[in-house]
C-alpha cells in the first residue's frame, strides 16, 4: 500500500509540473515546440512522461554588411556587381590563341598581310554575362603583335586590349511568331560586310569593310531568318569646314537560312561614310597616299563618300562557296585619295572597291574534318590604300584534336603597274597557322 502510495503521489507531481514546464519553454527566446511521449517500464502501474524540445527556425531579413557598405562608399564602389551565390551560372568563359608563321616574299607590304616571321596573332578571352533575361553583356580582351600593316582595326599592338565591349536589351525567346527587336551599344564590329576577325589573311574586302567602333545599334532578328539593323557612330575623320566630327550612319539587312546537307544567307549593308572602316580612314593619311608634289594630305575630308558591303553564301553537302563585293558609291575628293595617273601626278579621286569568291570542300579523312579552299580577289583604285591588284590564294586546315587545328594558305599577289602609281609584279607568300580555342 505503501508503494502504491508514492507512485500516485510521483504521477499526480508529473502531470503537475508538465503545463508548468511548457510555459517555461514556451517564453523561451527561440521558441521550442513541445512534445510529450510516454515511456513504459516493467511496472505498467509505474508509468511516467519524458518532455522533447525541438528547435523552430524563424527567418529573419538579412543582416547588412555595414563594414563593407562604408568600404565601398570609401572606394566608390556602390551600386556596382557583386558576386551572387549563383554567378557562374550567368557568366560564360571562351578563349583561344593563334600562332601564325610567314615566309616568302613579304617586300611590298600589302595591307592585309601580316610579314612577321612568327606571329601571336590573336589571343583572347572571352565573357559573357546574363543580368536577367532581357539585358546581357559581352566582353573580349585580346593580345595580337602581327606587322603594322596586317590591319589597322585591331590596335593597338603588343598589348592587351578591350576589342570589344557591349551590352544587349532584348529577349530573344519572348514570341516564335514575331521578331525580336533589340539594342546593342558599345564597342563592336558594325554589320557592313561577313569576315573572320584575325585570320592568317584578311581578304581585300574586309580591308574595305570591317568596322570596329563604339556606336548604338537597333536591330531585329526573325526566327525565319530575316535580320536588320540601324546604326551610328562619330566619324573618325573630319569633314571640311565643320569644325567638328560628324556621325556615321549604317544600315544592313539579310536573310539566313542555315543547314548542314543545305544552307545559304544573303545581305548588303550601307555605311554613310567610308571613313567609318578602319583601314579606309587610316589610309587616307598614310604614307602610301602621297607623292612627289604632294607630299602630305590634308587631315580633313573635303566630303564624305558612302559605301556599300555585299555578301552572299551557299553550302551544299561538303560544298560550299562565297561571294563578297564592297564598293565605294562615289569618288573621293582627289586631295584625299587619288587614282595616279602617274608615279608623279595624281589623277583623279579614287573610288575603291574589291571583289572576293571562294570556293571549298570539306571531307573526312583519317578520322579528321578537313578542308580545302581556292579564292580569287580583285580591287580597284585601292593602290593608294596599299592593297594588291589581284590575289590568287589555296588553302587547307585540318583538325587535329577537339578545339584544336592547324591550317595552311599560299597567296599570289598582283600588284599595280606603274601607270597607276604601283610597283608592278607579282609576291608569294605562304602561312602556317596553330590554332587552339576554349570554352
Amino acid at each position: 500500500m505503501k508503494l502504491k502510495l508514492v507512485v500516485a503521489s510521483m504521477s499526480l507531481l508529473g502531470l503537475i509540473s508538465c503545463p508548468v514546464f511548457a510555459a517555461t519553454q514556451a517564453n523561451s527566446i527561440h521558441h521550442k515546440k513541445i512534445h510529450k511521449t510516454v515511456v513504459k517500464n516493467n511496472y505498467p502501474e509505474m508509468a511516467t512522461y519524458q518532455i522533447q524540445a525541438v528547435p523552430v527556425t524563424i527567418e529573419t531579413e538579412p543582416k547588412v554588411d555595414t563594414t563593407q557598405a562604408i568600404l565601398d562608399a570609401m572606394d566608390h564602389n556602390t551600386g556596382r556587381a557583386k558576386p551572387t551565390p549563383d554567378w557562374f551560372n550567368r557568366i560564360g568563359v571562351s578563349g583561344g590563341a593563334n600562332v601564325d608563321l610567314k615566309w616568302g616574299n613579304r617586300r611590298l607590304l600589302y595591307e592585309t598581310e601580316n610579314v612577321n616571321l612568327v606571329t601571336l596573332n590573336d589571343v583572347y578571352v572571352n565573357f559573357s554575362g546574363k543580368a536577367n533575361d532581357w539585358a546581357k553583356a559581352f566582353a573580349s580582351l585580346s593580345f595580337s603583335n602581327p606587322s603594322i600593316n596586317y590591319s589597322n582595326v585591331y590596335r593597338p599592338l603588343d598589348t592587351i586590349t578591350l576589342e570589344q565591349g557591349y551590352v544587349t536589351l532584348g529577349n530573344f525567346d519572348i514570341h516564335p511568331l514575331f521578331p525580336a527587336v533589340f539594342i546593342q551599344a558599345g564597342k563592336q564590329f558594325q554589320d557592313f560586310g561577313r569576315y573572320n576577325i584575325h585570320p592568317l589573311n584578311r581578304t581585300l574586302t574586309q580591308s574595305l569593310s570591317e568596322s570596329l567602333q563604339t556606336s548604338v545599334n537597333l536591330g531585329f532578328i526573325s526566327k525565319m531568318g530575316f535580320h536588320g539593323s540601324v546604326s551610328a557612330f562619330d566619324n573618325p575623320s573630319l569633314v571640311t569646314g565643320s569644325g567638328h566630327t560628324d556621325s556615321i550612319y549604317g544600315a544592313a539587312i539579310g536573310f539566313d537560312q542555315p543547314g548542314d546537307q543545305f544552307g545559304y544567307d544573303v545581305g548588303i549593308g550601307y555605311m554613310s561614310a567610308m571613313t567609318g572602316v578602319n583601314d579606309v580612314a587610316a589610309g587616307l593619311n598614310s604614307a602610301h597616299n602621297r607623292n612627289a608634289f604632294n607630299n602630305s594630305v590634308p587631315t580633313d575630308v573635303v566630303h564624305n563618300v558612302g559605301a556599300i558591303a555585299v555578301y552572299g553564301d551557299v553550302n551544299s553537302g561538303p560544298f560550299n562557296f562565297g561571294l563578297r563585293y564592297t564598293t565605294a558609291l562615289q569618288s573621293f575628293n582627289a586631295a584625299n585619295l587619288y587614282n595616279s595617273t602617274s608615279i608623279l601626278l595624281p589623277g583623279s579621286g579614287a573610288k575603291p572597291w574589291a571583289a572576293d569568291l571562294t570556293a571549298g570542300y570539306d571531307f573526312n579523312a583519317w578520322s579528321k574534318n578537313q578542308n580545302v579552299y581556292l579564292g580569287y580577289q580583285a580591287s580597284n583604285d585601292t593602290v593608294r590604300l596599299a592593297l594588291p591588284r589581284e590575289r590568287i590564294l589555296a588553302g587547307y586546315e585540318v583538325d587535329m584534336w577537339k578545339n584544336t587545328s592547324v591550317g595552311l594558305e599560299y597567296t599570289h599577289d598582283y600588284a599595280y603597274g606603274g601607270a597607276n602609281g604601283g610597283p608592278g609584279g607579282t609576291t608569294n607568300t605562304f602561312g602556317l597557322r596553330g590554332a587552339v580555342k576554349f570554352g
